[in-house]
């Protein structure tokens, strides 16, 4: 036993050896979480984000043609493509720009799906609205985008 600077190496080596033991469940249960969120970073590589660049209901205080109780109007865009939405009591209308046919998924967060198929112009419709936050998966010939999740 040697004592350096009043400390004992053999108790020093217990105290660090009881602190590991501590630490490393935590640490290992970390490092599992770290390596799982960092292999989601090319999950979707081709997909885009598409932003909510406007929403009426946000601009409900401006003044406004449109009367009470209007269609709310959601506008997502990302480049190349970008998704117009009209919201009505029994259902969400959209229209793709630029138009064409794509594989339109509704996803809600209470993990359900809806899927539609737009037209060659690039509209859609999805009926009953979703009851939850909801995004869309759009597939088009020109690209993939997911949008914001918005509430209805």
């Amino acid at each position: 036993m040697t004592e350096r600077g009043g400390y004992d190496d053999e108790a020093l080596l217990a105290d660090l050896g009881e602190a590991w033991r501590d630490v490393a469940p935590v640490a290992a249960a970390l490092t599992t979480r770290a390596q799982a969120a960092f292999s989601w970073r090319t999950v979707d590589a081709d997909l885009e984000l598409a932003a909510l660049h406007f929403d009426s209901a946000a601009h409900s205080g401006v003044s406004s043609r449109a009367p009470e109780g209007a269609a709310r109007v959601l506008v997502f865009s990302s480049t190349p493509l970008t998704v117009e939405l009209e919201v009505l009591p029994d259902q969400l209308v959209g229209q793709l720009v630029p138009p064409g046919a794509a594989d339109v998924t509704v996803e809600t967060d209470a993990g359900t799906t809806t899927q539609v198929r737009s037209d060659e112009r690039g509209y859609f419709v999805v009926a009953p609205l979703p009851g939850s936050p909801m995004r869309l998966r759009c597939d088009t010939a020109t690209g993939r985008l997911v949008t914001d999740w918005v509430s209805l």
